[in-house]
Protein backbone atom coordinates (compact mmCIF):
# COMPACT_ATOMS: atom_id res chain seq x y z
CA UNK A 1 0.00 0.00 0.00
CA UNK A 2 1.20 3.46 -0.93
CA UNK A 3 0.25 6.14 1.61
CA UNK A 4 1.80 9.60 1.93
CA UNK A 5 4.66 8.59 -0.40
CA UNK A 6 5.57 5.61 1.76
CA UNK A 7 5.37 1.98 0.68
CA UNK A 8 3.70 -0.09 3.40
CA UNK A 9 4.15 -3.87 3.50
CA UNK A 10 3.00 -5.11 6.92
CA UNK A 11 -0.70 -5.48 7.75
CA UNK A 12 -0.25 -3.37 10.88
CA UNK A 13 1.11 -0.39 8.93
CA UNK A 14 -1.55 -0.78 6.25
CA UNK A 15 -4.29 -0.87 8.90
CA UNK A 16 -2.95 2.30 10.54
CA UNK A 17 -2.70 4.05 7.16
CA UNK A 18 -6.28 3.12 6.25
CA UNK A 19 -7.57 4.21 9.65
CA UNK A 20 -5.77 7.55 9.39
CA UNK A 21 -7.22 8.05 5.92
CA UNK A 22 -10.78 7.15 6.93
CA UNK A 23 -10.83 9.28 10.09
CA UNK A 24 -9.55 12.34 8.23
CA UNK A 25 -11.81 12.13 5.15
CA UNK A 26 -14.38 14.55 6.55
CA UNK A 27 -11.94 17.11 7.93
CA UNK A 28 -9.85 17.08 4.73
CA UNK A 29 -12.92 17.72 2.59
CA UNK A 30 -14.13 20.43 4.98
CA UNK A 31 -10.84 22.33 4.61
CA UNK A 32 -11.54 22.83 0.89
CA UNK A 33 -14.95 24.44 1.46
CA UNK A 34 -14.91 28.26 1.06
CA UNK A 35 -16.20 30.41 3.88
CA UNK A 36 -19.70 31.74 3.40
CA UNK A 37 -21.00 35.26 3.97
CA UNK A 38 -24.06 33.59 5.52
CA UNK A 39 -24.46 31.53 8.68
CA UNK A 40 -26.32 28.23 8.79
CA UNK A 41 -28.82 29.86 11.20
CA UNK A 42 -29.91 32.24 8.40
CA UNK A 43 -31.69 29.33 6.69
CA UNK A 44 -33.47 28.03 9.79
CA UNK A 45 -36.93 29.57 9.93
CA UNK A 46 -39.76 29.13 12.43
CA UNK A 47 -38.21 27.14 15.30
CA UNK A 48 -40.35 24.39 16.76
CA UNK A 49 -41.89 25.72 19.97
CA UNK A 50 -42.65 22.21 21.23
CA UNK A 51 -40.04 20.13 23.03
CA UNK A 52 -39.56 16.40 22.64
CA UNK A 53 -41.04 14.66 25.69
CA UNK A 54 -39.08 12.01 27.56
CA UNK A 55 -40.57 8.54 27.29
CA UNK A 56 -39.10 5.80 29.51
CA UNK A 57 -38.10 2.53 27.89
CA UNK A 58 -39.76 -0.70 29.04
CA UNK A 59 -38.89 -4.39 28.79
CA UNK A 60 -41.38 -5.01 25.96
CA UNK A 61 -39.60 -2.48 23.75
CA UNK A 62 -36.19 -4.06 24.42
CA UNK A 63 -37.54 -7.57 23.72
CA UNK A 64 -38.87 -6.38 20.33
CA UNK A 65 -35.45 -4.92 19.51
CA UNK A 66 -33.75 -8.25 20.34
CA UNK A 67 -36.24 -10.10 18.11
CA UNK A 68 -35.25 -7.88 15.16
CA UNK A 69 -31.53 -8.63 15.58
CA UNK A 70 -30.20 -10.93 12.85
CA UNK A 71 -27.81 -13.66 13.97
CA UNK A 72 -26.08 -13.61 10.55
CA UNK A 73 -24.81 -10.03 11.04
CA UNK A 74 -21.38 -9.38 12.50
CA UNK A 75 -21.02 -7.54 15.80
CA UNK A 76 -18.56 -4.79 16.65
CA UNK A 77 -16.43 -4.24 19.79
CA UNK A 78 -17.94 -4.73 23.26
CA UNK A 79 -20.80 -6.83 21.93
CA UNK A 80 -22.65 -9.84 23.27
CA UNK A 81 -23.09 -12.53 20.57
CA UNK A 82 -26.60 -12.23 19.14
CA UNK A 83 -27.38 -15.92 19.76
CA UNK A 84 -26.48 -15.46 23.41
CA UNK A 85 -28.62 -12.30 23.63
CA UNK A 86 -31.64 -14.16 22.29
CA UNK A 87 -31.15 -17.19 24.54
CA UNK A 88 -30.66 -15.14 27.75
CA UNK A 89 -33.32 -12.54 27.00
CA UNK A 90 -35.18 -12.94 30.31
CA UNK A 91 -31.98 -12.32 32.31
CA UNK A 92 -30.53 -9.45 30.28
CA UNK A 93 -33.63 -7.44 29.36
CA UNK A 94 -34.23 -5.85 32.82
CA UNK A 95 -30.54 -4.88 33.03
CA UNK A 96 -30.43 -3.36 29.53
CA UNK A 97 -33.72 -1.54 30.08
CA UNK A 98 -32.43 0.00 33.31
CA UNK A 99 -29.17 1.10 31.64
CA UNK A 100 -31.02 2.72 28.73
CA UNK A 101 -33.38 4.67 31.03
CA UNK A 102 -30.49 5.95 33.13
CA UNK A 103 -28.67 6.97 29.93
CA UNK A 104 -31.70 8.91 28.58
CA UNK A 105 -32.36 10.73 31.86
CA UNK A 106 -28.73 11.64 32.43
CA UNK A 107 -28.22 12.62 28.77
CA UNK A 108 -25.11 10.50 28.26
CA UNK A 109 -24.25 7.77 25.77
CA UNK A 110 -21.78 5.18 27.17
CA UNK A 111 -18.23 5.93 26.01
CA UNK A 112 -17.36 2.27 25.68
CA UNK A 113 -20.01 1.83 22.97
CA UNK A 114 -18.65 4.62 20.76
CA UNK A 115 -15.82 2.55 19.28
CA UNK A 116 -16.12 1.14 15.75
CA UNK A 117 -14.20 -1.71 14.14
CA UNK A 118 -13.75 -0.72 10.48
CA UNK A 119 -13.36 -3.37 7.78
CA UNK A 120 -11.93 -1.97 4.51
CA UNK A 121 -13.66 -3.36 1.41
CA UNK A 122 -11.95 -2.95 -1.96
CA UNK A 123 -14.06 -1.05 -4.54
CA UNK A 124 -12.15 -0.58 -7.83
CA UNK A 125 -9.00 0.80 -9.50
CA UNK A 126 -5.57 0.67 -7.83
CA UNK A 127 -5.48 -1.73 -4.87
CA UNK A 128 -2.58 0.14 -3.27
CA UNK A 129 -4.52 3.39 -2.70
CA UNK A 130 -6.58 4.03 0.42
CA UNK A 131 -9.27 5.98 -1.44
CA UNK A 132 -10.22 2.82 -3.36
CA UNK A 133 -11.49 1.09 -0.20
CA UNK A 134 -14.91 1.46 1.38
CA UNK A 135 -15.01 1.54 5.22
CA UNK A 136 -17.60 -0.82 6.72
CA UNK A 137 -18.07 -0.01 10.40
CA UNK A 138 -19.04 -2.64 12.94
CA UNK A 139 -20.54 -1.19 16.11
CA UNK A 140 -21.52 -2.77 19.41
CA UNK A 141 -24.89 -4.48 19.27
CA UNK A 142 -25.47 -3.31 22.86
CA UNK A 143 -25.06 0.28 21.64
CA UNK A 144 -27.76 -0.37 19.03
CA UNK A 145 -30.29 -0.96 21.83
CA UNK A 146 -29.65 2.61 23.01
CA UNK A 147 -29.76 3.92 19.42
CA UNK A 148 -33.02 2.20 18.46
CA UNK A 149 -34.78 3.46 21.56
CA UNK A 150 -33.67 7.04 20.82
CA UNK A 151 -34.47 6.62 17.11
CA UNK A 152 -38.11 5.68 17.76
CA UNK A 153 -38.63 8.75 19.97
CA UNK A 154 -37.03 11.22 17.56
CA UNK A 155 -38.81 9.67 14.58
CA UNK A 156 -42.25 9.87 16.20
CA UNK A 157 -41.60 13.46 17.31
CA UNK A 158 -40.48 14.56 13.82
CA UNK A 159 -43.51 12.91 12.21
CA UNK A 160 -45.99 14.39 14.66
CA UNK A 161 -44.49 17.85 14.17
CA UNK A 162 -44.26 17.34 10.37
CA UNK A 163 -40.69 18.63 10.40
CA UNK A 164 -39.01 16.55 7.67
CA UNK A 165 -39.08 18.01 4.15
CA UNK A 166 -41.86 16.21 2.28
CA UNK A 167 -39.76 15.61 -0.86
CA UNK A 168 -37.08 13.75 1.11
CA UNK A 169 -37.63 10.13 0.09
CA UNK A 170 -34.59 8.50 1.73
CA UNK A 171 -34.56 6.53 5.00
CA UNK A 172 -38.29 7.01 5.59
CA UNK A 173 -41.09 4.51 6.12
CA UNK A 174 -43.39 4.12 3.07
CA UNK A 175 -40.85 6.04 0.94
CA UNK A 176 -38.63 4.47 -1.69
CA UNK A 177 -36.47 5.17 -4.73
CA UNK A 178 -39.51 4.28 -6.82
CA UNK A 179 -41.52 7.08 -5.18
CA UNK A 180 -38.65 9.54 -5.67
CA UNK A 181 -38.36 8.65 -9.37
CA UNK A 182 -42.12 8.90 -9.87
CA UNK A 183 -42.25 12.33 -8.24
CA UNK A 184 -39.39 13.73 -10.35
CA UNK A 185 -40.47 12.17 -13.66
CA UNK A 186 -44.10 13.19 -13.13
CA UNK A 187 -43.01 16.78 -12.52
CA UNK A 188 -40.99 16.76 -15.75
CA UNK A 189 -43.84 15.17 -17.71
CA UNK A 190 -46.25 17.83 -16.48
CA UNK A 191 -43.89 20.62 -17.55
CA UNK A 192 -43.34 19.06 -20.97
CA UNK A 193 -47.09 18.53 -21.37
CA UNK A 194 -47.47 22.28 -20.69
CA UNK A 195 -44.78 22.89 -23.35
CA UNK A 196 -42.26 24.31 -20.89
CA UNK A 197 -38.49 23.91 -20.91
CA UNK A 198 -37.24 22.12 -17.82
CA UNK A 199 -33.69 21.94 -16.49
CA UNK A 200 -32.82 19.24 -13.98
CA UNK A 201 -29.56 19.50 -12.05
CA UNK A 202 -28.36 16.36 -10.29
CA UNK A 203 -26.19 17.55 -7.40
CA UNK A 204 -23.36 15.37 -6.16
CA UNK A 205 -22.20 16.03 -2.61
CA UNK A 206 -18.65 14.95 -1.75
CA UNK A 207 -18.52 12.59 1.25
CA UNK A 208 -21.71 14.16 2.61
CA UNK A 209 -22.19 11.75 5.55
CA UNK A 210 -18.53 12.15 6.58
CA UNK A 211 -18.51 15.96 6.62
CA UNK A 212 -21.51 16.64 8.87
CA UNK A 213 -20.46 19.29 11.40
CA UNK A 214 -21.41 18.14 14.91
CA UNK A 215 -21.84 21.64 16.32
CA UNK A 216 -24.19 22.67 13.50
CA UNK A 217 -26.13 19.40 13.80
CA UNK A 218 -26.72 19.85 17.55
CA UNK A 219 -27.99 23.41 17.01
CA UNK A 220 -30.33 22.20 14.27
CA UNK A 221 -31.68 19.49 16.57
CA UNK A 222 -32.39 22.17 19.15
CA UNK A 223 -34.10 24.32 16.50
CA UNK A 224 -36.43 21.45 15.61
CA UNK A 225 -37.43 20.85 19.24
CA UNK A 226 -34.98 18.16 20.39
CA UNK A 227 -33.83 19.81 23.59
CA UNK A 228 -32.97 19.00 27.20
CA UNK A 229 -31.56 15.59 28.13
CA UNK A 230 -32.22 14.19 24.63
CA UNK A 231 -30.11 16.93 23.04
CA UNK A 232 -27.38 16.28 25.61
CA UNK A 233 -27.61 12.55 24.89
CA UNK A 234 -27.16 13.12 21.14
CA UNK A 235 -24.27 15.50 21.78
CA UNK A 236 -22.65 12.83 23.93
CA UNK A 237 -23.40 10.20 21.24
CA UNK A 238 -21.55 12.23 18.56
CA UNK A 239 -18.49 13.31 20.55
CA UNK A 240 -15.37 11.32 21.45
CA UNK A 241 -16.11 8.57 18.96
CA UNK A 242 -13.19 6.35 18.03
CA UNK A 243 -12.43 3.75 15.42
CA UNK A 244 -9.77 1.24 14.44
CA UNK A 245 -9.18 -0.79 11.28
CA UNK A 246 -8.77 -4.57 11.25
CA UNK A 247 -6.71 -6.07 8.42
CA UNK A 248 -6.09 -9.80 8.62
CA UNK A 249 -4.80 -10.56 12.10
CA UNK A 250 -3.67 -6.96 12.69
CA UNK A 251 -5.56 -4.04 14.19
CA UNK A 252 -4.61 -0.38 14.01
CA UNK A 253 -4.42 1.97 16.94
CA UNK A 254 -7.63 3.86 17.77
CA UNK A 255 -8.17 7.33 16.28
CA UNK A 256 -10.82 9.91 17.12
CA UNK A 257 -13.55 10.82 14.61
CA UNK A 258 -14.28 14.56 14.77
CA UNK A 259 -17.05 14.99 12.18
CA UNK A 260 -19.66 13.07 10.23
CA UNK A 261 -22.53 10.85 11.35
CA UNK A 262 -21.46 7.38 12.56
CA UNK A 263 -21.30 4.97 9.65
CA UNK A 264 -23.13 1.68 10.20
CA UNK A 265 -25.23 3.18 12.99
CA UNK A 266 -28.99 3.23 13.50
CA UNK A 267 -29.18 6.98 14.15
CA UNK A 268 -26.71 8.13 11.46
CA UNK A 269 -29.13 8.25 8.48
CA UNK A 270 -31.84 10.06 10.49
CA UNK A 271 -29.37 12.64 11.81
CA UNK A 272 -28.22 13.29 8.24
CA UNK A 273 -31.82 13.90 7.10
CA UNK A 274 -32.18 16.46 9.88
CA UNK A 275 -28.89 18.09 8.88
CA UNK A 276 -29.93 18.73 5.24
CA UNK A 277 -33.62 19.28 6.03
CA UNK A 278 -33.44 23.03 5.35
CA UNK A 279 -31.48 22.80 2.06
CA UNK A 280 -34.68 23.39 0.08
CA UNK A 281 -35.13 26.80 1.72
CA UNK A 282 -31.96 28.06 0.01
CA UNK A 283 -33.50 28.08 -3.48
CA UNK A 284 -36.38 30.36 -4.46
CA UNK A 285 -37.74 29.31 -7.87
CA UNK A 286 -37.00 25.59 -8.10
CA UNK A 287 -38.38 22.25 -6.97
CA UNK A 288 -36.01 20.17 -4.84
CA UNK A 289 -36.09 16.40 -4.45
CA UNK A 290 -33.87 14.36 -2.12
CA UNK A 291 -33.13 10.71 -1.72
CA UNK A 292 -30.76 10.92 1.28
CA UNK A 293 -27.83 12.92 -0.15
CA UNK A 294 -28.87 12.47 -3.82
CA UNK A 295 -30.34 15.87 -4.62
CA UNK A 296 -32.20 17.00 -7.71
CA UNK A 297 -33.25 20.57 -8.59
CA UNK A 298 -35.90 21.29 -11.25
CA UNK A 299 -36.54 24.66 -12.88
CA UNK A 300 -39.03 25.39 -15.71
CA UNK A 301 -40.10 28.25 -17.98
CA UNK A 302 -41.53 28.99 -21.42
CA UNK A 303 -38.22 30.53 -22.50
CA UNK A 304 -34.96 28.61 -22.45
CA UNK A 305 -32.89 31.73 -21.69
CA UNK A 306 -34.99 32.39 -18.61
CA UNK A 307 -34.49 28.80 -17.42
CA UNK A 308 -30.73 29.21 -17.71
CA UNK A 309 -30.77 32.56 -15.92
CA UNK A 310 -32.95 31.29 -13.08
CA UNK A 311 -31.03 28.05 -12.62
CA UNK A 312 -27.68 29.84 -12.43
CA UNK A 313 -29.10 32.02 -9.65
CA UNK A 314 -30.49 28.97 -7.85
CA UNK A 315 -27.15 27.18 -8.02
CA UNK A 316 -25.44 30.23 -6.58
CA UNK A 317 -27.90 30.23 -3.67
CA UNK A 318 -27.46 26.49 -3.17
CA UNK A 319 -23.68 26.86 -3.09
CA UNK A 320 -23.97 29.48 -0.33
CA UNK A 321 -26.11 27.09 1.71
CA UNK A 322 -23.56 24.30 1.24
CA UNK A 323 -20.70 26.53 2.37
CA UNK A 324 -22.64 27.81 5.38
CA UNK A 325 -23.40 24.22 6.39
CA UNK A 326 -19.86 23.00 5.64
CA UNK A 327 -20.85 20.52 2.94
CA UNK A 328 -18.80 20.10 -0.22
CA UNK A 329 -20.14 20.07 -3.78
CA UNK A 330 -18.43 17.75 -6.24
CA UNK A 331 -18.72 19.88 -9.40
CA UNK A 332 -17.05 17.25 -11.61
CA UNK A 333 -19.79 14.73 -10.83
CA UNK A 334 -22.67 17.23 -10.82
CA UNK A 335 -24.59 17.08 -14.11
CA UNK A 336 -27.65 18.64 -15.68
CA UNK A 337 -30.06 17.74 -18.42
CA UNK A 338 -32.49 19.98 -20.33
CA UNK A 339 -35.88 18.55 -21.22
CA UNK A 340 -37.23 20.36 -24.27
CA UNK A 341 -40.79 20.35 -25.63
CA UNK A 342 -41.34 18.68 -28.98
CA UNK A 343 -39.82 20.27 -32.12
CA UNK A 344 -37.34 22.51 -30.28
CA UNK A 345 -33.70 22.66 -31.30
CA UNK A 346 -30.88 21.80 -28.90
CA UNK A 347 -29.72 25.36 -28.19
CA UNK A 348 -26.50 25.94 -26.27
CA UNK A 349 -27.03 25.84 -22.54
CA UNK A 350 -24.43 26.64 -19.91
CA UNK A 351 -24.56 26.48 -16.13
CA UNK A 352 -21.88 27.50 -13.66
CA UNK A 353 -21.42 27.13 -9.94
CA UNK A 354 -18.57 28.64 -7.95
CA UNK A 355 -17.09 29.80 -11.28
CA UNK A 356 -16.93 26.22 -12.57
CA UNK A 357 -18.92 24.93 -15.53
CA UNK A 358 -21.32 22.04 -14.93
CA UNK A 359 -21.43 19.31 -17.54
CA UNK A 360 -24.60 18.94 -19.64
CA UNK A 361 -25.67 15.40 -20.51
CA UNK A 362 -28.22 13.90 -22.86
CA UNK A 363 -28.80 11.08 -20.38
CA UNK A 364 -28.24 10.79 -16.63
CA UNK A 365 -28.39 7.80 -14.32
CA UNK A 366 -30.39 8.71 -11.22
CA UNK A 367 -31.30 6.20 -8.51
CA UNK A 368 -30.58 3.33 -10.89
CA UNK A 369 -32.70 4.60 -13.81
CA UNK A 370 -31.43 6.40 -16.92
CA UNK A 371 -33.32 9.59 -17.77
CA UNK A 372 -32.85 10.95 -21.29
CA UNK A 373 -33.70 14.42 -22.59
CA UNK A 374 -36.89 13.20 -24.33
CA UNK A 375 -38.05 10.77 -21.62
CA UNK A 376 -38.06 8.09 -24.31
CA UNK A 377 -36.37 5.53 -21.99
CA UNK A 378 -34.32 4.36 -24.96
CA UNK A 379 -30.99 4.37 -23.13
CA UNK A 380 -32.44 2.88 -19.93
CA UNK A 381 -33.95 -0.08 -21.76
CA UNK A 382 -30.77 -0.58 -23.79
CA UNK A 383 -28.71 -0.79 -20.61
CA UNK A 384 -31.38 -2.92 -18.93
CA UNK A 385 -31.33 -5.40 -21.82
CA UNK A 386 -27.56 -5.82 -21.42
CA UNK A 387 -28.06 -6.85 -17.78
CA UNK A 388 -31.00 -9.11 -18.64
CA UNK A 389 -29.07 -10.75 -21.49
CA UNK A 390 -26.22 -11.60 -19.09
CA UNK A 391 -28.76 -13.02 -16.64
CA UNK A 392 -30.24 -15.26 -19.37
CA UNK A 393 -26.72 -16.49 -20.17
CA UNK A 394 -26.12 -17.39 -16.52
CA UNK A 395 -29.46 -19.18 -16.31
CA UNK A 396 -28.63 -21.15 -19.44
CA UNK A 397 -25.27 -22.27 -17.99
CA UNK A 398 -27.02 -23.47 -14.82
CA UNK A 399 -29.87 -25.18 -16.69
CA UNK A 400 -28.45 -28.71 -16.48
CA UNK A 401 -27.08 -28.27 -12.95
CA UNK A 402 -30.17 -26.98 -11.14
CA UNK A 403 -33.78 -27.96 -10.62
CA UNK A 404 -36.60 -25.79 -11.99
CA UNK A 405 -37.33 -24.50 -8.46
CA UNK A 406 -33.68 -23.40 -8.05
CA UNK A 407 -33.63 -21.83 -11.53
CA UNK A 408 -36.80 -19.92 -10.68
CA UNK A 409 -35.15 -18.57 -7.52
CA UNK A 410 -32.12 -17.50 -9.58
CA UNK A 411 -34.45 -15.92 -12.16
CA UNK A 412 -36.02 -13.69 -9.50
CA UNK A 413 -32.60 -12.76 -8.15
CA UNK A 414 -30.76 -12.03 -11.42
CA UNK A 415 -33.50 -11.21 -13.94
CA UNK A 416 -36.74 -10.13 -12.31
CA UNK A 417 -35.12 -7.77 -9.79
CA UNK A 418 -33.60 -5.70 -12.62
CA UNK A 419 -36.60 -5.94 -14.95
CA UNK A 420 -39.16 -4.81 -12.36
CA UNK A 421 -37.08 -1.99 -10.85
CA UNK A 422 -38.60 1.40 -11.71
CA UNK A 423 -41.08 -0.19 -14.11
CA UNK A 424 -43.86 2.14 -12.94
CA UNK A 425 -41.74 4.97 -14.37
CA UNK A 426 -40.52 3.49 -17.69
CA UNK A 427 -43.21 0.82 -18.22
CA UNK A 428 -45.15 2.90 -20.79
CA UNK A 429 -42.16 3.36 -23.12
CA UNK A 430 -42.60 2.75 -26.84
CA UNK A 431 -43.68 -0.84 -27.63
CA UNK A 432 -40.66 -1.32 -29.90
CA UNK A 433 -38.44 -0.76 -26.84
CA UNK A 434 -40.36 -2.80 -24.26
CA UNK A 435 -40.61 -5.67 -26.77
CA UNK A 436 -36.84 -6.19 -26.36
CA UNK A 437 -37.35 -6.80 -22.65
CA UNK A 438 -40.30 -9.09 -23.34
CA UNK A 439 -38.28 -11.25 -25.76
CA UNK A 440 -35.47 -11.64 -23.22
CA UNK A 441 -37.99 -12.55 -20.52
CA UNK A 442 -39.48 -15.25 -22.76
CA UNK A 443 -36.01 -16.71 -23.30
CA UNK A 444 -35.43 -16.65 -19.54
CA UNK A 445 -38.63 -18.48 -18.58
CA UNK A 446 -38.03 -21.11 -21.27
CA UNK A 447 -34.66 -21.82 -19.66
CA UNK A 448 -36.20 -21.94 -16.16
CA UNK A 449 -38.88 -24.39 -17.32
CA UNK A 450 -36.28 -26.33 -19.38
CA UNK A 451 -38.60 -25.96 -22.38
CA UNK A 452 -37.84 -25.97 -26.08
CA UNK A 453 -36.26 -22.82 -27.57
CA UNK A 454 -39.44 -22.07 -29.58
CA UNK A 455 -42.01 -23.24 -27.01
CA UNK A 456 -45.14 -21.13 -26.53
CA UNK A 457 -44.58 -19.13 -23.33
CA UNK A 458 -48.11 -18.44 -22.02
CA UNK A 459 -48.43 -21.93 -20.45
CA UNK A 460 -44.90 -21.54 -19.02
CA UNK A 461 -45.72 -18.21 -17.38
CA UNK A 462 -48.86 -19.85 -15.96
CA UNK A 463 -47.05 -22.94 -14.62
CA UNK A 464 -44.22 -20.93 -13.09
CA UNK A 465 -46.60 -18.30 -11.65
CA UNK A 466 -44.49 -15.51 -13.21
CA UNK A 467 -45.90 -12.26 -14.60
CA UNK A 468 -45.03 -11.02 -18.07
CA UNK A 469 -43.13 -7.73 -18.26
CA UNK A 470 -46.17 -5.78 -19.50
CA UNK A 471 -48.30 -7.24 -16.73
CA UNK A 472 -45.64 -6.41 -14.15
CA UNK A 473 -46.24 -2.77 -15.09
CA UNK A 474 -50.00 -3.32 -14.83
CA UNK A 475 -49.47 -4.70 -11.31
CA UNK A 476 -47.25 -1.80 -10.20
CA UNK A 477 -49.96 0.84 -10.77
CA UNK A 478 -52.76 -0.82 -8.73
CA UNK A 479 -50.20 -1.37 -5.98
CA UNK A 480 -49.39 2.35 -5.92
CA UNK A 481 -53.05 3.35 -6.15
CA UNK A 482 -53.93 1.07 -3.22
CA UNK A 483 -51.39 3.04 -1.19
CA UNK A 484 -52.90 6.31 -2.41
CA UNK A 485 -56.46 5.23 -1.62
CA UNK A 486 -55.42 4.09 1.87
CA UNK A 487 -53.31 7.21 2.58
CA UNK A 488 -50.02 5.30 2.64
CA UNK A 489 -48.35 7.04 -0.29
CA UNK A 490 -45.84 9.91 0.15
CA UNK A 491 -47.46 13.36 0.14
CA UNK A 492 -45.70 14.63 -3.02
CA UNK A 493 -47.51 11.95 -5.05
CA UNK A 494 -50.91 12.91 -3.60
CA UNK A 495 -50.98 16.21 -5.49
CA UNK A 496 -51.34 14.53 -8.87
CA UNK A 497 -54.87 13.27 -8.19
CA UNK A 498 -58.14 15.13 -7.88
CA UNK A 499 -60.62 13.71 -5.36
CA UNK A 500 -63.02 16.60 -5.72
CA UNK A 501 -65.83 15.93 -8.24
CA UNK A 502 -66.54 18.44 -10.99
CA UNK A 503 -70.15 18.77 -9.69
CA UNK A 504 -72.08 18.59 -6.41
CA UNK A 505 -74.51 15.80 -7.38
CA UNK A 506 -74.41 12.58 -5.29
CA UNK A 507 -73.81 10.29 -8.29
CA UNK A 508 -72.50 6.70 -8.10
CA UNK A 509 -69.16 8.03 -9.38
CA UNK A 510 -68.91 10.32 -6.35
CA UNK A 511 -70.22 7.78 -3.84
CA UNK A 512 -67.63 5.21 -4.88
CA UNK A 513 -64.83 7.70 -4.27
CA UNK A 514 -63.60 7.78 -7.84
CA UNK A 515 -61.11 10.38 -9.04
CA UNK A 516 -61.86 13.18 -11.48
CA UNK A 517 -59.89 12.52 -14.70
CA UNK A 518 -57.05 15.00 -15.24
CA UNK A 519 -56.65 17.18 -18.31
CA UNK A 520 -53.67 16.81 -20.61
CA UNK A 521 -52.39 18.49 -23.77
CA UNK A 522 -50.10 15.91 -25.37
CA UNK A 523 -50.41 12.16 -25.79
CA UNK A 524 -46.69 11.55 -25.33
CA UNK A 525 -46.44 13.18 -21.89
CA UNK A 526 -50.02 13.75 -20.70
CA UNK A 527 -51.76 10.42 -21.27
CA UNK A 528 -48.57 8.50 -20.41
CA UNK A 529 -48.30 10.14 -17.03
CA UNK A 530 -48.77 8.63 -13.58
CA UNK A 531 -51.54 11.11 -12.77
CA UNK A 532 -53.55 10.05 -15.83
CA UNK A 533 -52.86 6.30 -15.73
CA UNK A 534 -53.26 6.16 -11.94
CA UNK A 535 -56.66 7.88 -12.08
CA UNK A 536 -57.89 5.43 -14.74
CA UNK A 537 -56.65 2.45 -12.75
CA UNK A 538 -58.20 3.49 -9.42
CA UNK A 539 -61.55 4.30 -11.02
CA UNK A 540 -61.62 0.79 -12.52
CA UNK A 541 -60.61 -0.76 -9.20
CA UNK A 542 -63.52 0.98 -7.45
CA UNK A 543 -65.83 -1.32 -9.48
CA UNK A 544 -63.70 -4.43 -8.91
CA UNK A 545 -64.94 -6.83 -6.18
CA UNK A 546 -61.40 -8.16 -5.71
CA UNK A 547 -60.17 -4.68 -4.74
CA UNK A 548 -63.21 -3.84 -2.61
CA UNK A 549 -63.12 -7.13 -0.67
CA UNK A 550 -59.37 -7.25 -0.05
CA UNK A 551 -58.36 -6.89 3.59
CA UNK A 552 -54.84 -5.60 2.98
CA UNK A 553 -52.48 -4.47 0.25
CA UNK A 554 -50.73 -7.83 0.26
CA UNK A 555 -54.07 -9.65 0.01
CA UNK A 556 -55.14 -7.47 -2.93
CA UNK A 557 -51.85 -7.82 -4.83
CA UNK A 558 -51.92 -11.63 -4.40
CA UNK A 559 -55.48 -11.86 -5.76
CA UNK A 560 -54.78 -9.37 -8.58
CA UNK A 561 -51.70 -11.32 -9.67
CA UNK A 562 -53.67 -14.59 -9.67
CA UNK A 563 -56.29 -13.06 -11.95
CA UNK A 564 -53.65 -11.93 -14.44
CA UNK A 565 -51.86 -15.30 -14.47
CA UNK A 566 -55.17 -17.14 -14.84
CA UNK A 567 -55.67 -15.31 -18.14
CA UNK A 568 -52.53 -16.97 -19.55
CA UNK A 569 -54.26 -20.36 -19.55
CA UNK A 570 -57.46 -19.06 -21.14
Amino acid sequence: MNYKDEILLSNNKKANALNNFFTNIGSNVEKKIPKSKYKFQDYLKNPNLHNIIHQPCDSTEVIEIIKDFQTSKACGPYSIPTNLLKSTVTILVPIITNLINKSLIKGEFPNLLKTANVCPIYKKNDVDKCENYRPISLLSNIGKFFEKVMYSRIWNFLNQSEILFEKQFGFRKNHSTNHALLSIVEEIRKKLDDKLFTCAVFVDLEKAFDTVNHEILIKKLEHYGIRGSYKNWLSSYLTNRKQFVTLGDSASSQERVTCGVPQGSVLGPLLFLIYINDMNTAVKNSIVHHFADDTNILCSDKKLKQVRKTMNKELSLLFEWLCANRLSLNVDKTEFIVFRPKNHLNDNFRLRINQKTIRESNKIKYLGVFLDKNLSWNHHITELCKKLSRAVGMLFKMKRLCSTATLKSIYYSLFHSHMSYGISVWGLANTSLTRKVTLLQKRAVRVVAKADFLAHTDPIFNDLNILKCSDQYLLSLPSLMWDYDHEQIPKPLNIWFNKKPSHSYPTRFVKKGKLTPCDYKTTKYGSHSFRYEGTQVLNELKDDPVYLNSKSRKDFITKFKKEIIRSYSA
